[in-house]
């Protein structure tokens, strides 16, 4: 029987451990690293492609596979081996591609862990400042006809987004998972991605019983792990929605609320994490 509170530790990227500047404290790092050598698996629970979560995974000097796609993927970093893969169907990509392209809206399209999109737009500027990804723009998202992307995120003002998150439920029902996962990105997906059923799959492959899981998270895309682990905590900064199902409310990613419920959680040495 393990002598930790919790022996998997899933943290969310964006507003948990990243700020809207893609820039992360090094307490936070600290106390991410000072949970994984206590024998935890640290996992980074990301909405993000795989290849722009990595050099958090090797800030923190983590030993687990990465959770990212919001479910879609799990990965490590360390042989670069896939756990796990689901894609959006090629005939459903194609639509949304061309109701994209027809009517002029942005579109991130993720194949092979690279990010595509039409054309640099304020919408391309605004999620490369956020989350740094590389971006490549292909002049027409049409040429990936036929292909299986691993996620799509169509990125406009949050009015627009809600409306069309509507529509295209309306239009797919279940054979797609249509989130929001930040007030301007209307996320699709495999209906079979999420990052609960996700985490759920790894905690098995670890072995980790669902009472044994504690997932820190702030946004809606949160949701669904913080509701299976066995103990969620949310951020100060957090979803209404969020903190409701939360056992626990952090501090804020401004005030290190990861490090501070880590440190707490884990009885970790506060002075070797926020005086280093």
């Amino acid at each position: 029987m393990s002598s930790l509170p919790f022996d998997l530790v899933a943290v969310d990227l964006d507003g948990t451990l990243a700020d809207e500047h893609n820039r992360c404290s090094p307490i936070d790092l600290r106390a991410m690293h000072a949970v994984a050598e206590r024998g935890a698996y640290v996992v980074i629970a990301s909405g993000r492609m795989h290849a722009a979560t990595e050099r958090f995974w090797h800030e923190a000097c983590l030993n687990a596979p990465i959770l990212s796609y919001n479910g879609a993927m799990i990965k490590h970093p360390r042989d670069g081996f896939i756990w796990f893969h689901l894609t959006v169907p090629a005939a459903f990509a194609d639509e949304v591609v061309d109701f994209c392209e027809t009517n002029g809206y942005h579109l991130n399209y993720y194949l092979n862990d690279h990010l595509y999109v039409k054309q640099e737009t304020r919408w391309s500027q605004l999620y490369h400042q956020r989350t740094g990804s590389v971006i490549e723009p292909v002049g027409s998202l049409t040429r990936f006809r036929g292909q299986s992307p691993t996620k799509l995120i169509l990125i406009d003002t949050p009015e627009t987004t809600d409306r069309l998150r509507e529509m295209f439920r309306e239009r797919f029902g279940d054979r797609l998972n249509i989130i929001k996962s930040n007030d301007e990105y209307l996320e699709f997906m495999h209906p079979g991605a999420n990052k609960a059923r996700t985490l759920q799959r790894l905690a098995y492959q670890l072995g980790v019983p669902r009472e044994r899981v504690l997932a820190i998270g702030d946004g809606n895309n949160d949701i669904p792990m913080m509701r299976w682990a066995g103990y969620a905590v949310a951020m100060g900064n957090a979803k209404p929605a969020v903190k409701e199902l939360a056992h626990r409310i952090a501090p804020s990613i401004e005030q290190n609320g990861l490090a501070v419920a880590l440190v707490d959680i884990f009885k970790l040495d506060a002075k070797e994490v926020f005086d280093s």
